[in-house]
């Protein structure tokens, strides 16, 4: 059985600024309204019959949300990235052949995600894995098989990762 949770009538939404390091047109910084689509797939079981308790599914995902929240999104794990926190400020530095951009934001307006790229791609992976661990924290996991994560930059146009727990 899948249950699913929709971002947009579910208030599963965050706005985010965001920079695609080397990309023509997103390679500026700028934003977009994103909302999160969530499936979960296993059995029915325990005292009520839940595949996962929507309650609880819920208040994961909006708790990565407010993570993100008004935030500008940068990737820890870019290769061409390098950057360094001083003064509650952080300095940033793109480099790849002669393009260089250099960029100081305070510290309280930014979130480092352990991820390659702030794409849509990277984002649901992000998601997927976190709601994995957050269910598996709370011993939710055994009658799951898989989550999906779908985050959308806008109607239409989104990503979406699965994350297994059982083969």
């Amino acid at each position: 059985m899948i249950l699913e949770l929709n971002g947009m009538y579910a208030g599963l939404r965050f706005s985010s600024a965001h920079i695609v390091f080397g990309h023509d047109s997103c390679g500026v910084i700028h934003g977009h309204s994103y909302y999160v689509d969530v499936k979960v797939c296993g059995a029915p079981s325990g005292e009520f019959g839940f595949v996962c308790d929507f309650k609880i599914l819920k208040k994961i995902v909006k708790n990565i949300c407010g993570k993100l929240d008004h935030k500008l999104l940068i990737p820890e794990n870019h290769p061409n990235l390098k950057y360094n926190i001083e003064n509650n400020a952080i300095n940033f530095t793109f480099c790849k052949g002669d393009k260089i951009k250099e960029y100081k934001i305070p510290l309280e307006d930014v979130v480092l995600l352990p991820i390659l790229s702030t794409t849509a791609e990277e984002l649901s992976k992000y998601f997927a894995e976190h709601i994995k661990m957050e269910l598996c924290t709370l011993n939710l996991e055994n009658s799951i098989d898989w989550i999906e994560a779908t985050v959308n930059e806008g109607i239409g146009q989104g990503a979406t990762y699965r994350a297994i727990l059982k083969k």
